[in-house]
């Protein structure tokens, strides 16, 4: 199955080179879009140890008005139901290992152009992104259950990734918060805690790295900005964690990935 947008028919026109001074004058009207037309946790985020703001999918959407470009988006996927992955995560409410198979893969790809409105100038094409239920937040889940959020995802990835090459953002914003690698926070190591553990054959190396405490305050606070309860965030996350102080380092760009979202 698939689904496709078709890009606009009119033949692209190819920009023209732009000026030392030009390139200048696109920098500072991103700079002055993000002080005076965005709001941090709206339309970008600072995360602590993070040395760019993340551009989010409304800021790229602020980008694309403020240049006047016109994004067309172009997603297929495939979907393959005797596919399967077996998985291991960490249980941390029992303090232990479980795992499982989930059968039924989907994979969306999206390519997005970016065309500018007065001119018909295409400024980036069919810059590509993908995601899949077998990405660590979906794999063990019902693949058909967040059939439409790994599109969203998809689809979203492509725009960011557009919005940053066509307007040359790069040097002010970074990739959204969901692709970016292993969150760190450089001021403030993070909680390890030892996994009880009964088969002494098994490696004791394996110490699970818990979120620091700079990490939790800065969800809270996206929490309180998007006007989600704990009893909401939990119930969401119930299959991963109970508590603020069980929430694992490696979940924190998802969590707030999620927060983003709602």
């Amino acid at each position: 199955m698939s689904k496709t947008i078709s890009l606009r028919k009119e033949e692209a026109t190819v920009r023209l080179e732009m000026t030392a001074e030009e390139l200048i004058q696109q920098s500072k009207k991103i700079l002055q879009i993000k002080e005076k037309a965005m709001s941090e946790d709206v339309h970008y985020g600072i995360i602590p140890g993070c040395k760019k703001p993340s551009l989010w999918k409304a800021g790229a959407e602020r980008l694309c008005k403020a240049f006047r470009l016109e994004p067309q988006l172009e997603t297929t996927s495939r979907d393959d139901p005797n596919r399967t992955i077996s998985w291991r995560k960490w249980n941390y409410d029992e303090r232990k290992e479980i795992e499982g198979t989930t059968m039924g893969y989907i994979e969306y790809d999206s390519g997005c152009t970016l065309v500018h409105i007065p001119t018909g100038e295409v400024w980036a094409k069919n810059v590509s992104a993908s995601c899949n239920n077998f990405e660590s937040k979906y794999r063990s889940l019902n693949p058909y259950d967040v059939k439409n959020t790994i599109e969203k995802m998809s689809e979203k990835r492509s725009l960011v990734a557009a919005v940053l090459i066509g307007t040359a953002a790069s040097d002010i914003f970074t990739q959204d918060l969901e692709d970016l690698p292993q969150l760190l926070d450089v001021d403030d190591e993070p909680k390890d805690v030892k996994p009880q553990n009964n088969n002494k054959n098994k490696s004791q190396n394996n110490t699970v790295q818990m979120a620091t405490e700079r990490q939790v305050n800065y969800i809270q606070k996206l929490m309180n900005k998007k006007n989600i309860t704990e009893k909401e965030f939990f119930e969401e996350w119930k299959d991963y964690f109970k508590s603020f102080s069980t929430l694992p380092f490696n979940l924190v760009n998802d969590v707030l990935a999620w927060i983003q979202e709602q």
